[in-house]
C-alpha cells in the first residue's frame, strides 16, 4: 500500500474570506489578458505616466495587504500559525474564532469574492503593475474565479472528513500552537473555550447536508466517530495537557505561580470544553447515521459529477478535464509498468529483492542532513537559515493522521520548522528517506521556506494551491530514489516506478469511484484482476477512503505529473541550455499557483533562458 504523507497546510484556513474555496471550487482556464488603454492614457507626459504607474502599484500593494489582513483575522489558529507577532503587521485587534460553518457563510464568502474580483479587474491597470505584481494579479484572479465557479454547490463540501477534517487536524494544531508570549497563552485558552460552539456549528452544517440528501455514508460517519473517540479516549492523561504544561514552563516571562495558574485553567477548559465538544460531535454524527442516501462516491449524488469536476480542477490546479486526466494517468501507469518489466527482463530475481529494498539511512536526522547536501546538485541553495525538529505523532492520533506531515513555518519566523512522523502508518524506516524528501528536502520544508522568502507580498506568502504543493512533494519523493544512498540503483529504479504506478492506480480509482460511479464490487474486481490484490479488506478500506476524501489522490499525482510535463517541455525546448537547478529556481520563485498560470510564465522564463 502506497504511503500518502501530506502537507497539513492548515485546512482551517480554508474558511478564510478569500481562501475558503480552494478546497471546493472550479478554476476557469486563465487566458492572456488584453488590457484596454483608457482614452486619457496617451495624454500623460512621461513624468505623469511614471507617477500614475507608481500610484497604481502602491494601491495594488495596499489592496493585497488588506486582503491578507482581513483573511488572516478570520481564524485565530491560522493567525497564530502564520504570524508569531501580529502587532508587527499592524494587527492589534482580532476576534477569537475558528470560522463560520454554514451554507449561508459560504454564500456570503462568495459574494465577497465577487466584489474583490470586480475591484481587481476594474481598479488596477494591468500594464501599470510591476512584473511581480502582474503575477500576483493573475494568481489572485485565478483564485477568485475558482471560488465563484462553485457557487451552486455549497453543501457538497465536507468539513468532517475522516483524515483531513477539522476534528482530525485540530489536536496536532493545538499541540504545535507555540507560546511566544503571554497573549499567545490567553488566545490558546480562548480557542479552547469556543470549541463547543464551533463544533455545534459543524453539526448544524451536517444537518443541513442531511436535509439536502448530501450527508456522508455510514462507513464515513463511523470513521469520523471512531477518530473522535480515539482523541478523547484517555481524558485524565491526555497528551495536550502534558504538551501545554511543557510549553508553559518554557515561557520565561511567567512566574511559577502564573504558570501553575495557566496549567490549571487549561485542565479545566479541557474538561469543560474540549472533551464535551468532541463528545457532542460523536453524538451528533451518531444521530445522523442512516440519513446518507448515497453509499458510494460523488457520482451517486445529483450534480455530483459536476461538483467533482470543479473539485478536481481546484485540488489539482490543472486545466485538464477529468477525461484528459484519466488518459494522462493511464499513459504514465503503462510507462512505469513497462520500465519495471524492462529492468526485470534480464534478471527476474530483482523482483523479490525489490520488495525488501531499503535506503541505507534510516535515522531521521541523518536522512535530512544527507538530503540537504545531496540536493545542491539539482536545486538552488536555500539562502534562509533553517532549523527543524522531527517529532512522532501521539498514539491517540496515529489512526487519523498521515504517515508524515510538515507543519508550515510562520512567515515571520521561517527558520522554525517541524516534521511529524506517524510510526504506525509509516511502518518500518526502510523507505523513510523518500518520505522525508517529500516532507523536508527538497520537499515541503525546502519549498515553503524558499518560496516564502522570495514572495513579494504577505498575501502570496500564505496562498497555497494543493496540486502545486502536494505535486511538488511527490516530485521530491520520486527524486529521492535517484540519489546514491548506497542501495542497488536497479532496485531503487524498480521501487521508484512502483511508487509512481501505485499512485497512478489510486488516482485512477479516485476518478472511477467518484466520477464513473464504481461501487465496492467493481473496485475490488479491478484491483484483483488487474493488479492481483486478493485482500478484500484492503480493497474495502481503499474504496471507503476514496469515497470519504474525493480528489485526495489526484492533487498529489496529477500535480506531480503536471510538474513532469513542465520539465519535459523545458528540456525539449532548451536542449543543452536546460539546467535542473534553474528550472527548479523558476518553479520555486514563481511559488504556489495553478498550473495554467505556471505554464504561461514558463513561456516567458524559457524565452529568457534561450536569450542567454
Amino acid at each position: 500500500m502506497i504511503r500518502f504523507d501530506r502537507r497539513r497546510f492548515l485546512s482551517l484556513c480554508l474558511i478564510l474570506t478569500l481562501l475558503f474555496s480552494l478546497a471546493s471550487c472550479n478554476p476557469s482556464r486563465m487566458q492572456e489578458e488584453t488590457v484596454s488603454v483608457p482614452p486619457s492614457y496617451e495624454q500623460y507626459s512621461k513624468q505623469e505616466l511614471m507617477t500614475r504607474e507608481q500610484s497604481v502599484q502602491e494601491a495594488f500593494d495596499a489592496f493585497t495587504e488588506e486582503i491578507f489582513q482581513d483573511s488572516i483575522r478570520q481564524n485565530t489558529i491560522s493567525l497564530h500559525y502564520y504570524l508569531t507577532d501580529p502587532r508587527a503587521f499592524g494587527i492589534t485587534d482580532y476576534p477569537i474564532t475558528l470560522g463560520e460553518y454554514s451554507s449561508q457563510a459560504i454564500r456570503d464568502s462568495q459574494e465577497n469574492n465577487k466584489a474583490l474580483l470586480t475591484q481587481l479587474e476594474t481598479d488596477f491597470d494591468y500594464d501599470a503593475l510591476t512584473e511581480s505584481q502582474q503575477l500576483t494579479w493573475d494568481i489572485l484572479k485565478a483564485m477568485l474565479e475558482t471560488s465563484l465557479a462553485c457557487e451552486e454547490y455549497p453543501l457538497y463540501y465536507e468539513y468532517l472528513s475522516p483524515n483531513m477534517g477539522i476534528q482530525a487536524e485540530l489536536p496536532i494544531l493545538l499541540a504545535e500552537y507555540h507560546f511566544y508570549s503571554r497573549q499567545d497563552v490567553e488566545d490558546y485558552l480562548s480557542v479552547l473555550s469556543i470549541l463547543p460552539d464551533t463544533f455545534a456549528k459543524l453539526i448544524a452544517f451536517e444537518n443541513e447536508k442531511s436535509q439536502a440528501g448530501l450527508f456522508m455514508c455510514d462507513e464515513g460517519a463511523d470513521q469520523v466517530i471512531k477518530g473522535c473517540q480515539d482523541i478523547i479516549a484517555d481524558p485524565e492523561n491526555h497528551f495536550l495537557m502534558e504538551v501545554f504544561a511543557d510549553k508553559i514552563n518554557q515561557l520565561e516571562e511567567l512566574t511559577e505561580e502564573e504558570k501553575n495558574g495557566y496549567i490549571e485553567r487549561n485542565r479545566q477548559l479541557m474538561t469543560d470544553a474540549f472533551f464535551p465538544a468532541y463528545q457532542f460531535l460523536i453524538d451528533g454524527m451518531t444521530a445522523l447515521k442512516g440519513s446518507g442516501t448515497n453509499p458510494g462516491g460523488l457520482a451517486g449524488f445529483s450534480n455530483g459529477k459536476k461538483y467533482y469536476e470543479a473539485l478536481v480542477k481546484t485540488t489539482t490546479g490543472s486545466s485538464r478535464s477529468v477525461k484528459e486526466m484519466k488518459t494522462l494517468l493511464l499513459n504514465r501507469l503503462n510507462e512505469d509498468l513497462s520500465a519495471i518489466n524492462e529492468i526485470l527482463k534480464d534478471n527476474e530475481s530483482l523482483y523479490s529483492l525489490a520488495s525488501d529494498f531499503s535506503f541505507s539511512l534510516t535515522d531521521p536526522e541523518e536522512i535530512l542532513t544527507d538530503l540537504k547536501e545531496k540536493i545542491k546538485t539539482d536545486f538552488p541553495v536555500l539562502e534562509t537559515e533553517t532549523t527543524y525538529t522531527v517529532k512522532t505523532v501521539h498514539p491517540s492520533l496515529e489512526d487519523v493522521m498521515s504517515p508524515a506531515l510538515y507543519m508550515v513555518a510562520p512567515i515571520d519566523r521561517l527558520s522554525e520548522n517541524t516534521i511529524y512522523i506517524n510510526e504506525k502508518q509509516s511502518g518500518d524506516n526502510r523507505t523513510l528517506y523518500a518520505t522525508l524528501a517529500h516532507e523536508g528536502y527538497p520537499g515541503h520544508l525546502y519549498q515553503t521556506v524558499f518560496s516564502c522568502s522570495q514572495a513579494p507580498c504577505n498575501l502570496r506568502r500564505v496562498i497555497s494551491f494543493p496540486g502545486y504543493s502536494e505535486g511538488w512533494g511527490i516530485y521530491a519523493e520520486y527524486y529521492a530514489y535517484s540519489l546514491d544512498t548506497g542501495a542497488d540503483s536497479r532496485l531503487a529504479q524498480i521501487r521508484a516506478h512502483n511508487f509512481s504506478a501505485s499512485m497512478a492506480i489510486y488516482a485512477l480509482l479516485d476518478i472511477y469511484i467518484n466520477y464513473d460511479n464504481w461501487g465496492l464490487e467493481k473496485t475490488s474486481d479491478f484491483l484483483k484482476e488487474c493488479y492481483g490484490v486478493e485482500n478484500n479488506a484492503a480493497s474495502e478500506t481503499t474504496y471507503h477512503m476514496i469515497v470519504a476524501e474525493p480528489g485526495y489522490y489526484l492533487k498529489y499525482y496529477v500535480g506531480y505529473l503536471e510538474f513532469c510535463q513542465l520539465r519535459s517541455t523545458a528540456e525539449q525546448r532548451l536542449g543543452d541550455a536546460f539546467s535542473p537547478s534553474e528550472f527548479h529556481r523558476f518553479i520555486l520563485e514563481t511559488g504556489d499557483c495553478p498550473f495554467w498560470v505556471l505554464s504561461q510564465y514558463m513561456e516567458k522564463w524559457m524565452s529568457k533562458q534561450t536569450a542567454r
